[in-house]
């Protein structure tokens, strides 16, 4: 699914992939994105992060149910369609997170009394799917033009029981890493301005200093994901095809 168009940006230097289609422990698996490929929606993004990919279509600020509407500022709806199956209870709990992360980043005050609708598709989970459905939902409001605060990208990694601090895992380093007692998986957002983490969600156990030495890998990872986005947008608005 990673090769379906020929227009897809590619991060730079990618990093080597294992057979198990997982990159260095420290690195961030190869990214690609289309920008805008859902014609009738505000904004959309097609985001391939390793064997992961998500499409997600942005429309609003629009009109609002109302049964949601807020008098004092715009109502953030997320929805999250699996690949296969109806929505279940695990389905919800990624929609609160990715409602949650991208409530605070957008600058919802300047609407009041209408909605900003994002719609994610699962077209194929070869792990971190969840970050990847944050970071293509950023993009597909920064393709809606929709006011935010900061810009907002999320790392996914895991830590073994042994210590030992992965990022961006693929889908069998998180069965590997659920199947070890004392380990966790760990999920963190951070923010453009200052780095700071705005959301972050974690199953199992970890130490303070594994937890710290986590967020501070996420950290640089994520400062290259901001890179990522700025490598997109110039392409989108660059006259060269």
């Amino acid at each position: 699914l990673i090769h379906f168009y020929k227009r897809i940006l590619k991060i730079r230097n990618p990093p080597k992939m294992d057979v198990e289609g997982s990159a260095p422990k420290s690195e961030l698996r190869p990214m690609f994105c289309e920008v805008g490929p859902i014609t009738r929606s505000d904004g959309s993004c097609m985001l391939s992060s390793g064997d992961t990919t998500v499409v997600c279509a942005v429309y609003g600020p629009g009109e609002v149910k109302p049964s949601k509407e807020l008098i004092h500022k715009a109502c953030v709806d997320v929805v999250y369609r699996s690949r296969v199956g109806n929505a279940g209870i695990e389905d919800r709990k990624q929609e609160i997170f990715i409602e949650k992360s991208c409530s605070s980043a957008i600058l919802s005050v300047l609407h009041p009394r209408t909605a900003v609708t994002v719609n994610i598709q699962e077209m194929h989970n070869g792990g971190g799917l969840v970050a990847a459905c944050v970071n293509a939902t950023c993009l597909a409001l920064l393709d809606a033009g929709v006011p935010m605060r900061f810009l907002i990208a999320c790392i996914h990694c895991v830590v073994l029981a042994d210590g030992t601090v992965t990022l961006d895992p693929s889908l069998k380093q998180q069965a590997k890493a659920r199947q070890q007692n004392g380990s966790a998986t760990l999920l963190f957002t951070f923010e453009s301005r200052t780095r700071a983490v705005i959301s972050s969600h974690t199953e199992g156990k970890v130490t303070q200093v594994k937890l710290q030495e986590a967020v501070t890998m996420a950290q640089s990872a994520a400062d290259k994901v901001f890179s990522f986005y700025r490598l997109v947008i110039a392409r989108k608005f660059s006259k060269e095809l």
